[in-house]
């Protein structure tokens, strides 16, 4: 242990080395300066364990003694030496982060040393403690609280400087799948290799820390303009999206980072960390492995967002949602083959909500879930009163969300429903996107499995959009493609479409799978998919979207030999050779 003793009474630093000479104490090395400048001096030239200070020096009395030295290095333990007794004194000492208080040289040897040892150790626990409370334990860069405290430091010296301050906010593209396939332990390796390449790719000067989970920020001073903001952007992406090698495998991830600039879109901390955050879910939106500057228009989303999250849950509450029913057609029989089950939501003041502006939001929000249970509910609800009605029944198909789907237990979910509402599970058919079930694969696999499980028949709702892979339609069980509206809406013009539906097409049927176009509106988009071969369609052609009650005609037509869904004017389906 190596120990500093600033004293001026040479008498009195002779009265500790020889007591430490006395007792054979051979682990501590005293070294000894007589003025605070000196001290000072030392402490910069070398590390020391315990400074035994006097407060009585040619250059300094009192508190200010204690204040050079804590300056001059703060993480060294500090034994004062006093010549009086004064109880308030020493207490004033203390809560100056001082860690022990002497009365020269009061006591044994044995008892000073004792003091000497306890104060490094509480020191070295103080230290341990401050580390705690300010950095990751993690990834051991800085944590919420440090940063948040740096950039309040950093905008006050851009406000007296008239410069400005980047914050980047950052969160790692699909994390959840590495924890999902990979485990926990190769999730933590992934974050440190996360921090260490963000390390890399910041300049020095610049604070990096991690706000918890996989999200981490980058406080940037000093920026010439908005060119070398996005350059640095761009160097973090390109850095990020380089393999990493996790316990012995490769992982390819992404980031995507949100932007905000002070002042220019605010002065207050914490309304910053929300832009940068607003910023980063914009740059997920629109595509991940991006980054996007916040904007007012964002705020203003956000506003948003919040209002209707908030009316969303009282919606629900509230049961002001309804359902609607959109007819499948079979285009050989001309006859209602099935439904689709289609949410409403008319607002007691704003009028009826569009789902598409309703929807993200249950989907962001978490809402969904129940909002999804609900409909679960009412469909096979429906179900019942038709059936109490003794018409015939069709299948109707729902839409899940990817929130739905990811839930652990949604499978049982669908199972409870169905025998709570005593509803066989071949009249419901779900519908999921092609793009949820490539998230991840296996736990796709596996949660379809359980499904199919319980009875219920899947679809593949947009068919074809752009995650179409020909090995999962072998692996999963599937029932149904659904041909995006994207591809018909093209049919009548575009050969490029007329293609890639005859190959949909084609392809369902060598794969035993049911097809079903959607968005059908034009009777040259009918009689193409008639001669194709395609079964089941839906859309305007066949009218809008009906309530419960405006469906049961139809089931009626499936007792008697009636024309139904005015398909009486559909053309005859030709056999194809």
């Amino acid at each position: 242990m190596k120990l500093l003793l600033v004293e001026d009474n040479l008498e009195d630093a002779d009265f500790l080395a020889a007591s430490l000479r006395r007792h054979n104490v051979s682990d501590i090395e005293l070294s000894h300066v007589t003025s605070l400048k000196d001290a000072v001096h030392q402490l910069r030239m070398q590390r020391f364990d315990v400074v035994l200070l006097d407060l009585h020096l040619p250059d300094g009395s009192g508190m200010e003694c204690v204040d050079a030295i804590q300056a001059a290095e703060g993480s060294v333990p500090i034994v004062v030496l006093s010549g009086q007794d004064d109880e308030e004194f020493a207490l004033s000492i203390l809560n100056k982060g001082v860690q022990d208080y002497l009365v020269k040289w009061e006591g044994e040897t044995r008892a000073i040393l004792r003091a000497i040892r306890y104060a490094a150790e509480r020191k070295r626990s103080e230290l341990r403690l401050n580390y705690l409370a300010q950095y990751d334990s993690l990834t051991e860069i800085p944590n919420r609280q440090h940063f948040q405290e740096q950039l309040e430091r950093a905008t006050a010296r851009a406000r007296r400087e008239g410069r400005k301050v980047a914050l980047f906010f950052l969160d790692l593209d699909q994390f959840k799948v590495v924890n999902d396939t990979l485990g926990h332990d190769a999730g933590d390796n992934l974050l440190r290799e996360m921090a260490v390449r963000l390390r890399r790719s910041i300049r020095a000067g610049d604070v990096l820390a991690r706000l918890g989970g996989d999200e981490f920020a980058v406080l940037l001073e000093g920026l010439d303009g908005a060119l070398e903001t996005e350059t640095l952007a761009k160097g973090i992406l390109e850095v990020i999206a380089e393999p990493f090698y996790i316990d012995g495998r490769e992982i390819s991830v992404t980031t995507s980072i949100g932007i905000t600039i002070y002042p220019n879109d605010n002065s207050n901390v914490t309304t910053l960390l929300k832009n940068a955050d607003i910023a980063m879910y914009q740059a997920k939106e629109q595509g991940r492995n991006n980054f996007k500057f916040f904007t007012e228009r964002m705020h203003a989303e956000l506003v948003e967002y919040h209002r209707l999250e908030h009316e969303i849950r009282d919606a629900i509450s509230g049961e002001m949602f309804n359902l609607v029913f959109q007819p499948k057609v079979n285009l050989v029989t001309r006859k209602l083959q099935g439904l689709e089950a289609l949410l409403r939501w008319e607002h007691p003041e704003r009028g009826a909500i569009s789902p598409t502006e309703f929807i993200p939001v249950a989907e962001q929000s978490g809402h969904i879930i129940p909002l999804g249970h609900w409909v679960l509910e009412e469909v096979c609800r429906t179900l019942n009163r038709w059936q109490a009605a003794n018409l015939p029944l069709v299948p109707v198909s729902i839409n899940v969300s990817a929130r739905q789907f990811q839930q652990p237990d949604f499978h049982r979910r669908v199972a409870d429903v169905l025998r709570h509402q005593d509803v066989g599970p071949n009249l419901v058919e779900l519908e999921l996107t092609e793009g949820l079930l490539m998230e991840d694969t296996e736990s796709a696999q596996n949660a379809l499995q359980h499904l199919k499980d319980t009875g219920v028949r899947v679809s593949i709702d947009d068919f074809g959009t752009g995650h179409s892979c020909l090995n999962y339609l072998r692996r999963f069980p599937i029932d149904v493609l659904k041909i995006d509206r994207s591809f018909i809406n093209d049919i009548d013009y575009c050969e490029d479409s007329q293609v890639i539906v005859e190959a949909i097409i084609s392809l369902a049927r060598s794969l035993r799978l049911n097809t079903v176009a959607e968005g059908v509106e034009t009777r040259g988009q009918l009689n193409f998919l008639v001669e194709r071969g395609c079964i089941v369609a839906q859309g305007f052609l066949f009218g809008q979207p009906l309530l419960a009650r405006e469906v049961m005609p139809f089931l009626e037509d499936l007792i008697e030999d009636a024309p139904g869904f005015a398909t009486a004017r559909l053309p005859v389906s030709k056999k194809r050779a």
